[in-house]
């Protein structure tokens, strides 16, 4: 991903879609550990899942939003 690479934006990007993710695997983690309450336990898991779903779907939007509205019109690495 040799566009993306130089970028000072996606490098900040990514560093929150990873500490996201790692946020979002540690409530499914915990939640599935955890069986001293099983609704806590449950609604950490929905979150997580959830959490996941919704940074790696935004991620994906704007990457290719952003791929394919370059203001340079740089062709694409894909």
């Amino acid at each position: 991903m040799r566009l993306l690479d130089g970028d000072p934006r996606w490098t900040h990007r990514r560093r929150l879609v990873y500490g996201s993710l790692a946020f979002a695997a540690t409530m499914v983690l915990v939640g599935a550990l955890d069986w001293s309450d099983r609704q806590v336990s449950s609604q950490l898991v929905i979150g997580g899942v959830s959490l996941i779903t919704l940074v790696l779907s935004g991620y994906l939007f704007t990457a290719t939003y952003d791929d394919t509205h370059r203001s340079d019109h740089a062709p694409s690495d894909y």
